[in-house]
């Protein structure tokens, strides 16, 4: 993949152009969701290994997601895919 850039301006418009099309999923909420989530859930396996029963509370959280994501989708908060 070869990008031919000269000047400081067309790495900037190229930055811009990206952004401009990434924005759409960076910002959706299902990604923020989805990392929330994966977060709980290598909070919850930590806190198992450490013997702490906190573990229930994050794996919970990650078990109820599925529940938040058909009341979301069902309020037309999210779709499928992403935007």
């Amino acid at each position: 993949m070869a990008h031919h850039t000269k000047s400081v301006n067309e790495i900037a418009a190229e930055l811009r152009l990206v952004w401009h099309e990434a924005s759409g999923f960076l910002l959706s909420i299902e990604l923020w969701l989805m990392v929330l989530v994966a977060s709980s859930m290598v909070g919850g396996f930590w806190l198992a290994f450490m013997g702490e029963p906190g573990c229930l509370l994050a794996f919970g959280f990650a078990l109820g997601y599925p529940v938040l994501r058909v009341v979301l989708h069902l309020k037309g908060r999210v779709a499928w895919p992403f935007f």
